[in-house]
């Protein structure tokens, strides 16, 4: 499921295993790291720092050789299992560490929902906004009337000229 969600955000992925432990790799134009889920909270801040260190030593020369690529470098570090509140803030001290790569961390991936939210700043934006459809003269219109309402009758008349707005507006002050 994390390699999927991976390439549907554009990533080229590929597995390989750090320490003994399944992890994806993945990279982009921009981005590159690696993604491993552990079984719970314990075993991820127990483990997270050797197998960044693995998949770094591993990696070396394609780091060294990926430009400015190389400054955006991210350790995926996800636990299934819940955790306690306790090991929530030092999860959280693991995104705070900005040494050797960048880092996610998160607990309670049991569903793909969790899953994306956790990788969210590594996926394009999920969906676009729709504005209301709405007659842009008359929106235009109440925006100029909010800034300035004498010339919200003016502005927008044809038969009256730019010069003529701006000298009318300049005798009114």
């Amino acid at each position: 499921m994390l390699q999927g969600v991976l390439q549907e955000g554009g990533y080229r992925t590929w597995l390989i295993s750090i320490t003994k432990r399944a992890a994806v790799c993945f990279e982009d134009d921009s981005v590159m790291g690696f993604a491993c889920i552990f079984d719970d909270a314990a075993s991820l801040l127990a483990n997270w720092r050797e197998i960044e260190m693995a998949f770094l030593r591993h990696h070396d020369q394609r780091i060294r050789t990926a430009g400015d690529k190389a400054w955006n470098v991210y350790s995926v570090l996800l636990a299934s299992g819940h955790a306690t509140s306790t090991e929530n803030r030092e999860i959280r001290f693991i995104e705070e560490d900005l040494e050797r790569t960048r880092k996610l961390a998160a607990t309670g991936i049991t569903h793909r929902e969790a899953l994306v939210s956790a990788v969210l700043p590594l996926l394009p934006l999920q969906y676009q906004p729709v504005l209301d459809r709405e007659d842009m003269e008359e929106r235009f219109r109440r925006r100029i009337a909010a800034i300035e309402p004498a010339a919200a009758e003016i502005i927008l008349d044809e038969n009256v000229s730019p010069r003529d707005v701006a000298r009318r507006l300049g005798a009114e002050r």
